[in-house]
C-alpha cells in the first residue's frame, strides 16, 4: 500500500472495525515490529521472540487507534510496542537464576500461551502449549510451576492469615505530581510562541472537537491549510515530547 492508501484503510478500520481489514494493516505495519525487535535484539533475548512479541503488540494497538484523534499510526504504535518489549525484559529477568534449559522453557511458555490466547480467544491446555513449545507435556507443567514460582507476591495479600494489614500498606505510593509538573512546563514552553491562528485551531480541535473542514469554514481559510498547520503543530509537541 502507498501512504494514502494505509490512510484510507484505517479511515475504513476506525469505522467498521473489520478484522480482516486489521489483518491487512498489520502486515502493512510488520515493519514497527521489526524495528523494536531489532533495537532490543542481543540482550539476552532472541529476535524472533522479540518480534513475536512486538508483533502481538501491534495487533493490540490497531484494535485501541482512534482516528479521531489525528495521529499518525506509526507514532501512537510504537511507544506500545516498545513498552510490551520492555516488560518482557522485566517479567524475563525473573528467571536468570534458573537453569538455562528450565528458564528458556519459561520463556517460551510464555509467548506460546500468548499467541494460543490470541488465536483460539481461551487459555490453552498444556496438550496444546506442548504441541505448539515442541516440548513434552511434562516440561510444560515444569515450566509453570517455576514461571509460578518466580511470579511477585501480590500486593494485596495478606501478610500473615488472620491479619487484615497488607503488603501494600507498607509500601509508598508513586507519587505523579511530579510527571504533571513537567507535563505542564512542557506544554507551556510550546504553546507560548504560538500565533492566534494556531491557538485557535488547537483550541477548535482539541477542546471543541470539530473538524478540521468546520474549522476552515468558520475561518474562511481552505481545509488543506488547516490540516497542514495541525500537523506542523502536532509534530512539534512530539518533538517536545
Amino acid at each position: 500500500m502507498t501512504d494514502q492508501q494505509r490512510s484510507a484503510a484505517l479511515e475504513a478500520y476506525c469505522k467498521t472495525r473489520s478484522v480482516e481489514l486489521r489483518n491487512e494493516l498489520v502486515q502493512e505495519f510488520l515493519y514497527l515490529a521489526q524495528i523494536v525487535a531489532k533495537k532490543y535484539a542481543g540482550k539476552g533475548v532472541e529476535y524472533d521472540d522479540l518480534y513475536q512479541i512486538a508483533s502481538m503488540a501491534l495487533i493490540g494497538a490497531l484494535e485501541r487507534y482512534d482516528c479521531s484523534k489525528g495521529i499518525k499510526f506509526a507514532s501512537f504504535a510504537a511507544p506500545t510496542l516498545m513498552g510490551v518489549v520492555k516488560n518482557y525484559f522485566r517479567d524475563s529477568a525473573k528467571v536468570l537464576r534458573m537453569p538455562r534449559r528450565l528458564g528458556e522453557n519459561v520463556r517460551r511458555l510464555a509467548l506460546a500461551r500468548e499467541a494460543l490466547l490470541q488465536q483460539n480467544q481461551r487459555q490453552p491446555t498444556v496438550e496444546e502449549l506442548a504441541e505448539r513449545m515442541r516440548v513434552s507435556q511434562a516440561d510444560v507443567l515444569e515450566a509453570m510451576e517455576a514461571s509460578a514460582a518466580a511470579q511477585v507476591g501480590s500486593l494485596d495479600e495478606k501478610l500473615k492469615p488472620g491479619e487484615d494489614a497488607e503488603l501494600s500498606d507498607f509500601l509508598g505510593k508513586e507519587e505523579d505530581a511530579y510527571e504533571r509538573i513537567a507535563l505542564r512546563d512542557m506544554l507551556k514552553k510550546v504553546m507560548e510562541p504560538l500565533s492566534p491562528t494556531e491557538r485557535q485551531i488547537l483550541e477548535q480541535r482539541y477542546a471543541a472537537h470539530k473538524s478540521q473542514r468546520q474549522i476552515a469554514e468558520e475561518m474562511g481559510v481552505s481545509q488543506m491549510y488547516v490540516s497542514r498547520l495541525e500537523r506542523k503543530l502536532l509534530e512539534r509537541f512530539r518533538m517536545a515530547m
